[in-house]
């Protein structure tokens, strides 16, 4: 069995965006709560676009 580690520590980035945009939000911070939005579309963007072939092996 092959680990993805690189589609691993994606979904590490993406939830890492989901707990400082919970975060941004909780302190009340706009430009916080903005940038956290950004990484957190970021990682989904480039989680959907990823090419799935090449997991296949």
């Amino acid at each position: 069995m092959r680990i993805d580690t690189e589609g691993l520590s994606w979904w590490l980035f993406l939830a890492c965006a989901v707990v400082f945009t919970i975060a941004s939000i909780r302190v009340g911070d706009v430009l916080f709560t903005i940038g956290s939005i950004l990484f957190l579309a970021a990682c989904v963007v480039f989680l959907a676009g990823r090419d799935r072939s090449t997991l296949d092996g």
